[in-house]
């Protein structure tokens, strides 16, 4: 029974063997059979090679990013030409976000004006608003005119003949100067009243800025009144290596400034200290700002601008030439992630995939421009299959630049109402933002065995199958060959 089951079942093979004795082996047939072994073999090796490696899916959606979700926008811009003195950064937003004087993320480096550093790196601190008395009546001086203004030609004569010299630069356009002018005159007369010239222990005076280009240049003044404090002829302060000046930030009332100048009388001939809202800062004509902000996901701008309040500034003649050494948006790639972004990124990764503006320089041969850049930006995420400790934002963005003239905000009308807008009037380097709200997606696309496994059967039959095909041919075309042969030998 048992045969007769075999029997039967060999009727479905679809593998019918000839017997050996019946078949012909040829030296073409075994030239293809080689060609086709090699021909399989490189095309198993490349369906492989294909299979293995990592086929992406892009897809545009819209930005799925949570609700609320900030965006962390870092840079690192030096200005060879902004003291850091008054330098700020500002923010503001579509959505009526108004930042000013931004100070917990930034720090700020004092430069040189070929960008070396000339001081310590602090973190950015916010000036206060200082507080006025009411205007005084005249008053008569004797001795000396203590209301002229220091000229360059006695600048270095007077400085030297007193221990302490507090000079009060400031302009006649500037608000914040014409409140000051009378306590100033007052406080002069009364310090000067006390301690006489035969005392030389401290004198106050002024310097119109105006008039006095240069001398003013020369002290780094860039908002209007600086009060500077100088002994023995000069402001230099040498703490760590590093040059450093003297100013008076406190209030502007006469009791405030009597009491300062009284607190330098007493240090006189003594070890130097500082006194009550007297600052040391860099002397130095750049500021580098470093650092980062967290803004929400609708368009803005970051300014880059010299304010504080109670201060005035001649922006006409302000140079925010730039260096840009780095901006870029959200956080920057572990190497593992870097390189997942790269091996998943659908056209690689270009030197400056994520930061256009790294190592661009900006600067114009005129004083008063204001600088703008337009920066969209783009999100892409990446999602590797399987690895989800892998998964990154990548944020992308084109940028265009742009220059133009700015309109001196000392001329405008509410010039010393208080601290101004963001953006009116000011000279300044501004970085303008805008999300895109379209989100690109790049995952791995997963591959089916069940496809590869086709793949195989489909290279093997179909090289099969051809290379029988041309032995065939090949097999008659021989025949025809001998039957002629033959045909010509009889």
């Amino acid at each position: 029974m048992a045969p007769r089951s075999l029997a039967r079942l060999k009727s479905v093979d679809f593998y019918r063997k000839l017997p050996t004795d019946l078949t012909e082996a040829t030296l073409s047939g075994a030239a293809i059979s080689i060609a086709t072994t090699f021909i399989i073999l490189f095309l198993l090796g490349a369906e492989l090679s294909s299979y293995m490696a990592t086929q992406t899916r892009t897809e545009l959606v819209v930005d799925r990013s949570a609700q609320g979700e900030l965006l962390r926008i870092n840079f690192n811009v030096s200005f060879p030409q902004l003291s850091c003195e008054f330098a700020t950064l500002d923010i503001s937003d579509a959505i009526g976000l108004k930042r000013f004087n931004l100070t917990k993320t930034v720090r700020k480096q004092p430069i040189t004006a070929d960008m070396q550093k000339a001081g310590q790196a602090t973190e950015d601190r916010a000036h206060k608003e200082a507080k006025y008395d009411e205007e005084h009546p005249g008053f008569q001086y004797e001795d000396v005119n203590i209301s002229q203004p220091l000229t360059e030609a006695i600048w270095e004569a007077t400085a030297k003949r007193y221990d302490v010299l507090v000079v009060n630069f400031f302009a006649p356009w500037c608000p914040w100067c014409q409140r000051l002018a009378p306590t100033w005159e007052a406080v002069t007369e009364e310090i000067h009243n006390k301690y006489p010239e035969a005392d030389g222990r401290i004198r106050l005076a002024k310097v119109d800025c105006t008039a006095e280009v240069e001398l003013c240049r020369k002290h780094f003044i860039t908002a209007f009144p600086s009060i500077r404090i100088f002994r023995h002829g000069s402001d230099d302060v040498v703490r760590l290596g590093h040059h450093e000046h003297e100013s008076y930030y406190g209030d502007r009332t006469k009791a405030d400034l009597v009491s300062m100048a009284e607190s330098l009388v007493a240090q006189a001939g003594q070890p130097h200290a500082l006194v009550k809202d007297v600052s040391r800062g860099a002397k130095s004509s750049g500021c580098n700002f470093s650092g980062f902000v967290l803004v929400k996901k609708v368009p803005g701008a970051l300014h880059f601008v010299a304010r504080a309040p109670g201060h005035s500034f001649d922006y006409l003649n302000m140079n925010l030439s730039h260096q840009v050494h780095y901006m870029y948006f959200g956080n920057k790639p572990s190497p593992r992630r870097r390189a997942a972004l790269k091996y998943m990124h659908p056209l690689g990764l270009t030197d400056d995939w994520s930061d256009k503006l790294k190592g661009r320089s900006f600067s114009h041969e005129s004083n008063g421009i204001t600088y703008e850049h337009y920066l969209q930006v783009v999100l892409t995420t990446i999602e590797p299959r399987n690895r989800p400790e892998l998964q990154f934002d990548a944020y992308e963005y084109t940028v265009q630049s742009h220059q133009y003239t700015t309109a001196n905000p000392a001329n405008l009308p509410n010039a010393g109402a208080g601290l101004p807008e963001i953006g009116d009037g000011h000279v300044s380097a501004k970085f303008t933002y805008k999300m895109s709200p379209i989100q690109i997606v790049v995952a791995e696309q997963p591959k089916q065995l069940y496809k590869f496994l086709t793949a195989i059967c489909a290279v093997i039959g179909g090289v099969f199958t051809v290379a029988g095909i041309i032995d065939g041919m090949v097999h008659q075309v021989n025949k025809i060959a001998k039957k002629v042969e033959l045909g010509k030998q009889g």
